[in-house]
């Protein structure tokens, strides 16, 4: 009786060893999770990036969990910092300054490793030597592009009689200077730019109307191999003017863009710049403001100049730290939520970047900002890929005595600097930085025999 006994119990417990197993298990519990970071600098498109995260963290098998944070307003000191503590996301989006000063240090991983035929198929037509590319290493992959546009306020315009937008600075200012002088009472101001930030706002306005004007990217003559700012100098003076009380809304030297897109939403600005990918997305979710009432135009320049092309940049990219414990997964989350057709597409016809890649402008259906205002998408007549200058193309390893370009800039339109003397010192500085940069080793000669700057090559 005993051993049938024993026999009878063992069964039993077997049975419900067996049952046990077969009932469904609880997930695991999040910190058992792999969880990648993203860090992104994009306010304008986080609402549509945020939901496609959502859905991936619900109903991937992979137990991955995504955490995506939003560093807008200092994005570039928050990457720093993680460099030096050792802290870095696993994935972040695309800057340039960033991605610059860090690509010789081995920060960033080599995508070819990791994609398959189909991918490199996918996005052969984006990838460019010099510009992505590297001793055949693949950095990032751009699915946008963008460049800076003047943004200007249609009803504006027609309430004071201008017809169409200026084309070069000096009707620019006069336009301002109209707007400001018949509508302020009604607090509403002819210009505005996001000065708060030197960089910020100089990088898609002014620096981006040089290129065109000098046919010099940042002060650099890449025939010559040598900077020269002192071509600034008509620029600046129209600056100086754009930026007084007679033409700016009043505040501009602590202005952020995102407020500066409130008021514009609000009819309260004529006319700012910034960049073409954004603001379809801006203006039809973030600060709602009918389509009509808006356009865009090329950036003007001063004497209506055009010896070069601007920048053209691929954006809606994403860089990968190499030095990520779990970079293979990283990887896989990069694939699986951003290089998708699914989400290539929505990101198009949601109006957050114009797609260069030909297999989605093939099946999307733009928002009718990207159909009827040509100057949002990228035009061959105007915009470029542009080589970089030193500075750029080795940030870590020149050295700038004083301002950096930016506020040297700064300086002169708020500060009353003497323009002429002060671009002589610029220059002087920066081809300092560059020669001992070479001679230090931790920089090298950037010269482009024949160069024309309306029909750049990347090095």
């Amino acid at each position: 009786m005993k051993g049938k006994r024993m026999s009878a119990l063992a069964t039993a417990s077997l049975m419900a060893m067996t049952a046990l197993a077969a009932m469904p298990q609880p997930a695991m519990a999040d910190e058992e999770k792999t969880v990648i970071n993203i860090w992104s600098k994009d306010r304008h498109d986080a609402d549509y990036v945020q939901k496609k995260i959502d859905e991936y963290n619900e109903n991937n098998t992979d137990n991955i969990e995504v955490n995506y944070q939003l560093y807008t307003d200092n994005y570039t000191q928050a990457v720093d910092m993680a460099v030096q503590s050792g802290e870095m996301p696993d994935i972040l989006v695309f800057q340039d300054q960033m991605f610059d000063k860090y690509i010789g240090e081995d920060q960033w991983a080599d995508l070819y490793e990791f994609m398959d035929d189909d991918m490199k198929e996918m996005f052969k037509d984006v990838i460019h030597e010099g510009y992505n590319e590297f001793d055949g290493k693949l950095y990032f992959i751009p699915t946008t592009g963008v460049t800076c546009r003047l943004f200007y306020n249609k009803e504006i315009f027609d309430r004071v009689g201008i017809e169409n937008p200026p084309k070069t600075l000096e009707e620019m200012v006069e336009d301002a200077k109209l707007i400001t002088s018949e509508l302020a009472d009604e607090g509403i101001y002819g210009f505005a730019e996001n000065m708060k930030s030197a960089s910020s706002g100089l990088n898609r306005s002014m620096i981006v109307g040089l290129q065109r004007e000098t046919g010099a990217p940042m002060g650099y003559d890449f025939e010559k191999g040598e900077y020269d700012f002192t071509t600034w100098a008509d620029e600046l003076k129209l600056w100086t003017e754009l930026l007084s009380d007679e033409c700016a809304f009043p505040g501009c030297e602590s202005l952020d863009i995102d407020p500066l897109r409130t008021q514009f939403a609000a009819g309260k600005i004529g006319m700012y710049m910034s960049y073409s990918h954004a603001e379809p997305g801006v203006y039809a979710n973030q600060f709602p403001m009918d389509s009509d009432k808006w356009d865009c135009a090329p950036i003007p320049t001063a004497g209506g100049k055009e010896v070069g092309k601007q920048y053209f940049s691929a954006t809606s990219s994403y860089m990968l730290n190499a030095k990520s414990e779990n970079l293979e997964k990283a990887y896989q989350v990069y694939h699986d939520i951003f290089t998708t057709e699914e989400y290539l597409i929505g990101y198009y016809e949601g109006g957050y970047g114009v797609s260069i890649i030909p297999a989605i402008l093939e099946k999307a259906e733009p928002s009718d900002d990207f159909k009827n205002k040509e100057w949002l998408k990228i035009n061959p007549e105007t915009d470029a890929l542009l080589p970089k200058p030193p500075h750029s193309a080795f940030t870590s390893g020149m050295i700038v005595e004083g301002e950096d370009m930016f506020k040297t800039c700064e300086s002169i339109y708020y500060g009353g600097a003497d323009i002429e003397s002060t671009l002589q010192d610029l220059t002087d500085r920066y081809n300092k930085a560059y020669q001992e940069a070479i001679e230090n080793g931790t920089g090298y000669e950037i010269k482009i025999e024949n160069y024309d700057p309306m029909n750049p090559t990347l090095q």
